[in-house]
């Protein structure tokens, strides 16, 4: 049942991709909008398969690196060109796959985008998309993609919740180290956290995989659930439902943290991941220039001794007595001097 619950309906690996994130991949947005290509961002850095360009037509710069080189360290997909237009992209690279790498304001789809999205599922392209804007909800793109044969894969809408259990603390039996991400606010960095350490534990020989739980990591992995999108009765057997999946084929399982116990709106997902993956361990992502809860002034965030002790009373059963066994610091625009302060505390 698993297999099939969380499987894409759509292949990436079999299929060249083209990421749509118009007017906000490249470096003048990024002052205005830090976060709002970090669905682009995530794809470039960490997806096995084919990604064959960009679309930002606002972007000076022409190539992938010439972007995030100013905030990483990677080199995978550097060289991947950036497009003025979709229609460009498509006649370079022949790619057949158009994935929405922008995050707008509320999940919303922007006006400018739908005549591009039309475009692509005219010209055959499957689309992807994570915006809590459910494409296939759309009369004019369900028309479209019925008369073209094209699937639109919207991947906050895809789970029926009838065949998802209630969660019950199964993923307790398993005999393998559960590695849960969890921090003191929520959009600080929890995927790239377990994404680094999943690429750490394969380099040491463990065979390790990432839990998506989110669009971004469905995006990259083609499979999994965004755990807020479902209704709060399903979300920690989801969960609980992934993790008892693929630990029957990997050594160590490294499950994509959501939101936080700190944040006013975004606890219950956080909340719900705990409880659905039992983790063996967790590992604290920290902001130290983050003072309040990111879009609420009126929460204070814990500092690391706190929030570590919450976390730890958070699991269930409480006789797992899972661990934080680590801290990991997003020191973004931070001097070397402070990151080493922050280390020391």
């Amino acid at each position: 049942m698993a297999k099939s619950l969380f499987k894409a309906p759509i292949d990436l690996s079999k299929h060249t991709s083209l990421i749509y994130a118009e007017g906000v991949f490249g470096l003048s947005a990024r002052k205005k909008w830090p976060m709002r290509a970090k669905t682009a961002d995530g794809i470039l850095r960490y997806a096995k398969y084919k990604v064959a360009g960009i679309i930002d037509s606002g972007s000076d710069e022409r190539q992938a690196g010439d972007v995030l080189s100013t905030y990483l360290a990677d080199t995978k997909n550097f060289s991947t060109p950036i497009f003025m237009n979709l229609q460009e992209a498509k006649a370079v690279t022949k790619s057949d796959v158009l994935i929405i790498g922008a995050a707008p304001e509320g999940g919303e789809l922007p006006e400018e985008y739908k005549d591009d999205i039309a475009w692509a599922i005219k010209n055959k392209m499957r689309i992807v998309s994570g915006m809590h804007y459910a494409l296939n909800d759309d009369s004019k793109f369900e028309k479209l993609a019925k008369k073209y044969r094209v699937k639109i894969w919207d991947t906050r809408k895809e789970i029926d919740c009838s065949n998802i259990p209630l969660g019950s603390a199964k993923a307790y039996h398993i005999k393998k180290p559960i590695v849960l991400t969890v921090g003191t606010d929520a959009a600080i960095g929890k995927m790239t956290a377990g994404y680094e350490m999943a690429r750490a534990a394969k380099k040491l020989g463990a065979k390790s995989c990432v839990i998506p739980t989110g669009q971004t990591t469905m995006m990259i992995e083609g499979w999994g659930a965004a755990i807020d999108a479902l209704p709060a009765d399903f979300m920690s057997g989801a969960v609980e439902q992934m993790v008892l999946e693929k630990s029957r084929t990997n050594d160590i399982l490294f499950v994509e943290g959501q939101g936080s116990l700190f944040h006013p709106a975004y606890a219950n997902t956080c909340i719900s991941l705990i409880h659905g993956a039992v983790p063996t361990h967790m590992v604290l992502v920290h902001r130290p220039q983050r003072k309040h809860s990111i879009g609420s002034r009126l929460v204070k965030l814990p500092d690391i001794k706190s929030a570590i002790k919450q976390y730890e009373g958070a699991v269930l059963p409480s006789y797992r007595k899972a661990k934080v066994i680590g801290v990991a610091l997003n020191t973004d625009g931070l001097s070397s001097e402070k990151i080493k302060q922050c280390k020391k505390k």
